[in-house]
């Protein structure tokens, strides 16, 4: 029906679309927690949008269906709500409605996530619905924290979904997700989860003896920082930072390296190979195996870029006091490669540092890297969000580049 339907037959359901807002409750404006009344859609209409929803794998016929389906208006969503709730629909339409209430921003996608999630017995649904969540999550505080709640589902698969949904900003749910778990699947995820948050600046934990260090499985070589002296208060300390490997000596990095908010300036590369990190406020790179060092000069807060074998730091350009005592600051930032040759500039980013916060350090030293639909980009609070690159160069094409 969907793949031979034409122009005529479009009219006539798009007219029988408008007909459904007085026989279909209306929808609340906002995500209040009330469930809005259900009465009942029209058979045949209710009929055909759900047949429409129960085209499970892609194809040409699923494609066009969802096409009809973004063509309608608001009124389509009352259908779709209870569709998703009633029980004797197949679970495929059920799942496909709640993804489309998100898709769509339904002012009931919110309510009706959240009571599939807390109350719907069926695991396959529940698992949709964080699905579903994730979608809304990055302009809709509310899903981030229905997917955090569903950690602690009884269902491994929706754990998985929620887990896989959260941010480097969650890493401490994460860990605590680690920490509790018994399905074995579940705790791998949960340790690679952690290890790439902080891959990506997030801050480390403390072990018994109050040293920071980064999760790893069995075997595998951990960054590790001893605090010397602290300020609890500022949450700022100097100690020594090295590499712990499982059948070697230790690898010292740094005697007096600074850290602040628990963000240890040191990481690995992808495949665990080399670590950048930062010494008296300049760069380099270790090579684990061979412990060859690569100096790159002034430079702080390195971060490693996702997906490629670069990372990048920063260096400062300039500065200005402000007359409440906190100061502007602006950064190049500079792109550079794990295995050595040129560097380059890509931009510059603001920052400002704050008195009454981590003792006037700049905020830079605490930024992560985030993924957003765009991309990948340095956040934090007090720093101007930097978009980082999406393209690798080659050895080739940064000599030309150099020479340029």
């Amino acid at each position: 029906m969907l793949a031979t339907a034409n122009s005529g037959a479009r009219a006539v359901l798009l007219r029988r679309w408008w007909l459904v807002a007085a026989a279909v409750a209306t929808l609340p404006a906002c995500a209040g927690g009330h469930r809005p009344p259900q009465q009942p859609a029209p058979v045949q209409f209710f009929s055909e949008v759900r047949d429409m929803l129960a085209i499970g794998e892609p194809s040409p016929e699923y494609y066009r269906a969802r096409a009809r389906l973004d063509e309608m208006g608001p009124e389509v969503d009352a259908v779709l709500v209870a569709i998703a709730r009633d029980t004797e629909n197949r679970p495929v339409a059920r799942s496909n409605a709640l993804m489309m209430l998100a898709e769509r921003r339904s002012p009931a996608a919110i309510p009706v996530l959240r009571e599939t999630l807390l109350g719907d017995e069926s695991p396959a649904q529940r698992a949709a619905a964080v699905l579903a969540l994730q979608r809304m999550a990055p302009d809709t505080p509310e899903a981030v924290n229905l997917i955090r709640t569903a950690v602690g589902d009884r269902s491994r698969t929706v754990r998985l979904n929620a887990l896989q949904a959260l941010d480097v900003g969650d890493v401490q749910l994460i860990r605590a997700v680690l920490e509790r778990e018994r399905d074995l699947d579940v705790r791998r995820v949960a340790l690679q989860l952690v290890t790439l948050a902080e891959a990506r600046g997030a801050p480390l934990a403390r072990d018994r003896r109050g040293a920071l260090r980064t999760a790893a499985a069995e075997g595998d070589p951990q960054i590790v920082y001893r605090p010397v002296r602290t300020d609890s208060i500022a949450d700022v300390s100097v100690g020594d930072l090295r590499i712990e490997l499982p059948n070697g000596p230790d690898i010292p990095l740094a005697p007096l390296a600074e850290v602040v908010a628990g963000v240890v300036p040191a990481f690995f590369s992808a495949d665990r190979a080399r670590v950048v990190y930062e010494i008296e406020r300049a760069i380099r790179v270790v090579d684990l195996r061979t412990r060859d060092h690569i100096d790159f000069g002034d430079g702080i807060a390195p971060r490693p870029v996702p997906f490629s074998p670069d990372f990048v730091y920063l260096r400062q350009l300039r500065h200005e006091q402000r007359e409440d005592g906190s100061t502007e600051l602006t950064y190049e930032v500079v792109r550079a490669s794990f295995e050595g040759g040129p560097t380059e500039s890509i931009g510059e980013l603001q920052a400002l540092a704050r008195p009454d916060q981590h003792a006037n350090y700049s905020p830079v030293r605490w930024m992560v890297v985030s993924e957003t639909p765009e991309g990948f980009v340095l956040r934090g609070d007090g720093v101007s969000t930097f978009k980082l690159p999406t393209t690798v160069l080659n050895p080739a094409d940064r000599a030309s580049r150099d020479r340029r």
